[in-house]
């Protein structure tokens, strides 16, 4: 991999798709997670933000399938949305940024039954930089999806309405391009032990003890319906934080 690779690929033919997705999760139970996904074929972007609050019973959501795509760098624009990934520095710093209005859930299986509730304005100025203790990128691929992950920290804050909540948590960025395999199901999970300059991946993970979720319903390009599970968990003691994933195709 080099910084080339931090920009987007060429399209590699009608299934193709290209994603950028920073999590972040913080030692309070507050996680933030942002996806930018694009199919250069059918001329569409995904984009999504999801909130998870110690003090709410569901996420705040900002989700929308149907974003033109990014004309300049990675910025979206769509009707109440804006949204726009920076390299500031090839695989040491981004930064995260969007203007948007969302909906306050009253659960995470509320995404399920059309996205019903508060509406109000969401920000974020997130900045993203690689751990210098571990700033190895991971990569991986089957051949049909290739792609690398980091770990570092992240700063910035949320605004949610008029409240704005601050943000000093670990965080995993992954970027990945290819044909994704939409017909299989998938687990997968991460944690980092929060707090200091330096945070550790944690290999084995404890048992979980899940902060909150959210679940994103999606239609696959060959029609059929998945789910993607995503919680927010504090793993074995108090300072192992990170996220699982499963998506569930039906």
């Amino acid at each position: 991999m080099n910084a080339g690779d931090e920009r987007a690929h060429p399209a590699g033919g009608d299934d193709w798709w290209e994603a950028w997705q920073l999590d972040v999760a913080s030692a309070d139970g507050v996680g933030v997670a942002v996806l930018l996904a694009c199919a250069p074929a059918r001329g569409i972007a995904w984009w999504w933000t999801h909130v998870i609050l110690p003090d709410r019973p569901g996420p705040i959501v900002v989700r929308d399938h149907e974003v033109p795509l990014p004309r300049v760098g990675l910025e979206v624009r769509a009707d109440g949305l804006w949204g726009e990934l920076v390299c500031e520095t090839p695989f040491e710093h981004w930064t995260y940024g969007l203007e948007a209005f969302g909906v306050a859930l009253d659960g995470p299986s509320d995404s399920l039954r059309g996205e019903i509730g508060e509406r109000l304005p969401v920000g974020c100025d997130l900045e993203w930089e690689v751990d210098a203790a571990d700033a190895a990128r991971r990569e991986h691929g089957d051949g049909a999806v290739r792609g690398y992950e980091q770990f570092g920290v992240v700063h910035g804050e949320v605004l949610l309405g008029r409240s704005r909540v601050e943000i000093d948590a670990v965080g995993r960025r992954v970027h990945a391009w290819g044909v994704p395999a939409w017909d299989q199901c998938v687990v997968e999970y991460w944690a980092r032990r929060a707090g200091g300059a330096a945070s550790a991946i944690v290999d084995a993970l404890p048992a979980a003890a899940p902060l909150g979720s959210f679940v994103v319903p999606i239609e696959t390009p060959d029609g059929r319906r998945a789910v993607l599970t995503r919680t927010l968990c504090r793993y074995g003691t108090a300072d192992e934080i990170g996220w699982s994933s499963v998506f569930d195709p039906e």
